[in-house]
């Protein structure tokens, strides 16, 4: 009996729920009525319908400026960008205008001149140029995800060319090199060879990471003068720049934009096991073939770390 008084107990809370529930309906009645009833008659009111539409008007008009301004500031960029990267519009100093053909020009040179299968070491910027205009094989290009592979690139470049050279003999027949600011146009590969550098020292620590740059004053620091790539630059145009011992000067474009280097006495036996695919590592299926560096390059690739990002 004691138990069920208790459940009378439970039966006096649940009214007090009741209550509760109804309290709760009487306020959201009430907030129906004096609110949102009263707030919707004035949105539906003629006062205010008038506002919408005015206001839908102004704004169609402003949106049909802004809409005529952004046609037009997308058909001017898109003229802008419509220039292909590898031709573009110049101006003469009497101020007729010319289409400056350096770069496809030296790639047409590569593609005429030189052996179909001749390896075309620059930097990764041009890989993909050197590929579909030259159809040569470049050493690397926008692909290349081996973050230590282009390092290796790097070094070639950074190092004076007695240290570079061994390495590139092994990997490439010519070196092909952008000179852009000869033509006044300053972001050429000296520019991004404080970049190449970064990334050669991040994997090599014999490669100095700072101290590459040219001055404003068009003078190279003691690293830069070292550099292979500076030779490759500047040898036969700027003063004062000691001639290249393993390299050939085989072509350079009309405005000095590009310049391209045939490498002297390339390691032939390398070559031709590269071409007949001996460095290629496949797997049981033949269908994933990774290519393996030449034996050549053991000794120099033993000095390398791993790479790895630092968090």
């Amino acid at each position: 009996k004691g138990g069920k008084g208790g459940k009378g107990g439970k039966g006096g809370k649940g009214g007090k729920g009741s209550s509760s529930v109804s309290e709760t309906a009487a306020l959201v009645d009430s907030i129906d009525v004096n609110v949102v009833k009263p707030l919707r008659r004035l949105w539906n009111g003629k006062p205010a319908r008038f506002a919408r539409v005015a206001a839908a008007l102004a704004l169609l008009a402003s949106g049909s400026t802004r809409v005529a301004s952004f046609w037009s500031y997308s058909h001017d960029i898109a003229r802008g960008m419509s220039q292909p990267s590898v031709m573009f519009k110049g101006q003469l100093n009497d101020g007729r205008t010319i289409i400056v053909k350096d770069y496809v020009e030296a790639y047409h040179w590569l593609r005429d001149n030189t052996p179909e299968d001749a390896r075309v070491m620059a930097w990764w910027d041009y890989g993909y140029q050197i590929a579909g205009i030259a159809n040569r094989t470049s050493i690397a290009d926008g692909n290349t995800w081996n973050h230590e592979h282009i390092a290796l690139l790097g070094k070639c470049l950074v190092s004076p060319e007695e240290i570079g050279y061994p390495i590139v003999r092994q990997l490439a027949d010519y070196v092909l090199v952008w000179t852009t600011r000869y033509a006044g146009m300053p972001g050429d590969d000296l520019a991004k060879s404080p970049h190449m550098a970064r990334i050669a020292g991040s994997v090599y620590d014999d490669v100095k990471q700072e101290g590459f740059y040219v001055d404003e004053r068009g003078n190279p620091s003691e690293s830069m003068r070292q550099s292979l790539l500076f030779k490759l630059s500047a040898s036969g145009i700027a003063p004062d720049v000691e001639a290249l011992t393993h390299y050939e000067e085989a072509y350079t474009s009309k405005n000095r934009m590009v310049r391209i280097w045939k490498v002297l006495d390339v390691d032939e036996e390398t070559k031709r096991a590269t071409n007949a695919g001996e460095h290629k590592v496949c797997d049981a299926g033949g269908w994933y073939c990774p290519g393996q560096y030449p034996e050549k390059l053991r000794e120099v690739l033993s000095t390398k770390r791993d790479f790895q990002l630092e968090h």
